[in-house]
C-alpha cells in the first residue's frame, strides 16, 4: 500500500518534474484526452502482437508508455463506465451491475435523487473544479431520468419504447461535471437508438424536429448474435424499440468522433476570441469494437479516399471496427496536431473490458488472438475479462521533450480508474476520503519517480460481468471467490499466467487462501455505501 502522505521532497520533484518539460508555459496545465475503447483485449493493438492496423494507437505506446498489467474494474462494460468516472469499484453505488439501460437511474446519485449524502463525483466535476472545459461524446451506459408523454420517469425497460424524446434525459452528465456532451445513452446495441445532446434530443437530420416527430417504433429494433458470429436483427416480438428514424449504427463512430473534433475546434476558436487559455478535458468513449458489428463503408465521407475506406478493409467486421477505431484515435491526434496542442496534452487509451469470445470476433486474420496467453474472455472472472491494454502519451514523442519517457513499459498492476487520482494530484486538489475510493495516482509511475518494485496498489479486486463472481489480487496470486462466497481457485500469475494450475488444495497455500478470502470478504460488500479503510492512499496536497 502506498503511504498516506508524500514528502515534501518527492512533491518537488514531482511538480517540477512534469512541470520543466512543459516548454511553451511551464505553469500550463495540459490538456487531457481520455479515449475509452468498447470490448479491445489484451492483445488486439499492433504494439502488443495484433495482425489488426492500429498504427494511430500503436504511435501513443511508441511515445508514451504502455502497462502490460492494466485491468478494467470489472468484466462488463457498464459496472467498468461508472469506475472509469468516479475511481470508485462499481459496488460502491450500491449496483455492482452497472446503471446499463437509461431506465435506470443514474449511478453517480443516490438512487436518482442528487441532494442526498453519498453521490459520487466524476472526473469531469474534478476537471471543472481546476478550471477545465470539460467533454463527453460517445457511449454511456450510465442511466438517467427519462419520461414518457405523461411525464412519468421510466423505470421498466419494456417500457422504454414509450419514451417522450422532447422530454430528452435528466441527472445526466450535465449534472455531474460536464460542460458539453453528445452520447448514445445505452451504447449502439440498446434503445433509445437516438443521440443526445446535453440532455436534449439531437435528430440525426438536424434540419428534423428533436420531438417525436423524428423517431418511429422500430418492430425489429433488438439484435442477437447468430451462430456464426455475426450480427443479425431479429423481431423483438411485443417489445418494440423506438429510435431516431435516420438512426444507422455504422455512422456512430463517425458522428462521435466529429462531435470530438469540432469541439477541439470550438475552445480553441472561442478562447482564441476571448484572449483565454483554459484546458480542457475531452473524454472519448467510442462504441468500436461493441456488437452489433457494422463498420461504415469509409471514414471521411469520401469512398474513393482508399486509406479512409473501412469496410472490408481487414476481411471481417470485427476487425474492421477495431481499424475503425484507429481511425477514430487518429483523427482525434490529427486535431490536436492541427491546433499546436499535441504536445501539451496528456492522452490515455485504455479499454472497458477484455476482449469479446471468440464466435463473435471473427477476424480476418485467423492468426490474431484478441487475448494473447490469456484464459478466457469478456464477462469472465479470468484474466481474459478484464486485462486490457493501458496506454499514456504527454509530450513531444522525443525524450526531451516529453512528461512520460517515450516507448516506456510498466509492469505495475493498475486499474483504469486509477486515471481519475491522476487527475486530483495533476490539478494539485486534495482527494476526498469519501470519493475516488480505490484509485490510485500513475503520475509517479508516468513520470518515473516511482519504481517498479513499489507496488502501486496493495491488492486490487477483480470483479466478473455482472459481480457473481469475484477475485482479490495480492502481489502475483488470485484467489477466485464465487457467488456463494466459497474461495474456488488459486493462481500464481508470474509462473501461470493462463491460469491452468489451480493451487487451492496445495497445503502449503492454505493460509495465503484463508487470508485473501477474508480480505475478499471484507471488502467486497456489495451492501456497504462505506467502507473503510481504502485500499489505496488518499492524495492530498501539502
Amino acid at each position: 500500500m502506498k503511504p498516506l502522505h508524500y514528502t515534501l521532497f518527492f512533491l518537488l520533484s514531482l511538480f517540477f518534474s512534469f512541470n520543466a518539460k512543459s516548454q511553451k508555459n511551464p505553469d500550463k496545465l495540459p490538456n487531457v484526452v481520455f479515449i475509452l475503447a468498447d470490448d479491445v483485449g489484451y492483445a488486439d493493438l499492433g504494439i502488443d502482437g495484433g495482425t489488426v492496423p492500429t498504427p494511430n494507437i500503436d504511435s501513443l505506446a511508441m511515445q508514451g508508455m504502455r502497462f502490460t498489467d492494466a485491468h478494467s474494474p470489472a468484466a462488463l462494460c457498464a459496472p467498468s463506465r461508472f469506475s472509469l468516472l468516479t475511481g470508485s469499484y462499481p459496488y460502491r453505488n450500491g449496483r455492482p451491475g452497472g446503471s446499463w439501460d437509461v431506465n435506470n437511474s443514474s449511478g453517480f446519485s443516490f438512487n436518482g435523487d442528487r441532494t442526498k449524502a453519498g453521490r459520487h463525483i466524476t472526473v469531469g466535476e474534478i476537471m471543472q473544479n481546476a478550471g477545465y472545459k470539460t467533454a463527453f461524446f460517445g457511449k454511456m451506459h450510465l442511466g438517467g431520468n427519462v419520461y414518457n408523454e405523461e411525464g412519468e420517469v421510466i423505470r421498466r425497460k419494456n417500457n422504454l419504447n414509450t419514451m417522450d424524446y422532447s422530454r430528452g434525459v435528466d441527472d445526466a452528465l450535465s449534472n455531474h461535471g460536464f460542460d458539453y456532451w453528445l452520447g448514445l445513452l445505452s451504447g449502439i446495441q440498446h434503445e433509445p437508438y437516438a443521440y443526445f445532446e446535453n440532455g436534449k434530443y439531437r435528430p440525426v437530420d438536424l434540419s428534423s424536429p428533436a420531438t417525436n416527430e423524428s423517431t418511429r417504433l422500430l418492430k425489429n429494433g433488438f439484435y442477437r448474435v447468430s451462430d456464426n458470429g455475426l450480427s443479425e436483427i431479429v423481431e423483438a416480438g411485443n417489445v418494440p424499440a423506438r429510435g431516431d428514424v435516420n438512426y444507422d449504427s455504422s455512422q456512430a463512430g463517425i458522428i462521435l468522433t466529429n462531435g470530438a473534433v469540432e469541439f477541439i475546434d470550438h475552445h480553441v476558436k472561442e478562447h482564441e476570441d476571448q484572449g483565454k487559455d483554459q484546458p480542457f478535458l475531452l473524454y472519448f468513449a467510442s462504441q468500436a469494437i461493441h456488437v452489433p458489428h457494422t463498420p461504415p463503408f469509409d471514414f471521411d465521407g469520401d469512398p474513393e479516399t482508399i486509406d479512409e475506406q473501412v469496410y472490408g478493409k481487414t476481411g471481417a467486421v470485427t476487425s474492421d471496427m477495431l481499424y475503425e477505431l484507429d481511425l477514430q484515435v487518429g483523427k482525434i491526434i490529427e486535431k490536436l496536431r492541427e491546433e499546436g496542442l499535441l504536445e501539451n496534452t496528456l492522452i490515455i487509451f485504455t479499454s472497458d473490458n477484455g476482449a469479446l469470445w471468440p464466435r463473435v470476433t471473427h477476424y480476418g486474420d485467423p492468426s490474431h488472438d484478441n487475448n494473447g496467453p490469456l484464459r478466457d474472455y469478456k464477462a469472465s472472472i479470468y484474466e481474459g475479462g478484464h486485462r486490457v491494454p493501458f496506454i499514456a502519451k504527454w509530450g513531444d514523442g522525443t525524450e526531451v521533450g516529453s512528461v512520460i519517457k517515450p516507448g516506456s513499459v510498466s509492469d505495475q498492476l493498475i486499474v483504469g480508474h486509477d486515471w481519475v487520482a491522476t487527475m486530483y494530484e495533476l490539478t494539485r486538489q486534495n482527494m476526498q476520503e469519501d470519493q475516488a475510493k480505490d484509485s490510485a495516482s500513475l503520475l509517479p509511475i508516468l513520470t518515473g519517480t516511482q519504481p517498479e518494485n513499489a507496488p502501486l496498489h496493495e491488492f486490487v479486486l477483480y470483479q466478473a460481468g455482472f459481480a457473481l463472481d469475484g477475485a482479490i489480487r495480492e502481489g502475483d496470486l488470485v484467489l477466485m471467490v464465487n457467488r456463494k462466497n466459497q474461495a474456488t481457485e488459486l493462481y500464481d500469475l508470474s509462473t501461470d499466467l493462463g491460469q491452468q494450475n489451480n493451487l487451492i488444495d496445495k497445503e502449503e497455500y492454505q493460509e495465503t487462501v484463508n487470508r485473501l478470502k477474508a480480505k475478499f470478504l471484507k471488502y467486497n460488500d456489495h451492501n456497504a455505501e462505506t467502507i473503510e479503510p481504502r485500499t489505496t492512499r488518499a492524495y492530498k496536497v501539502k
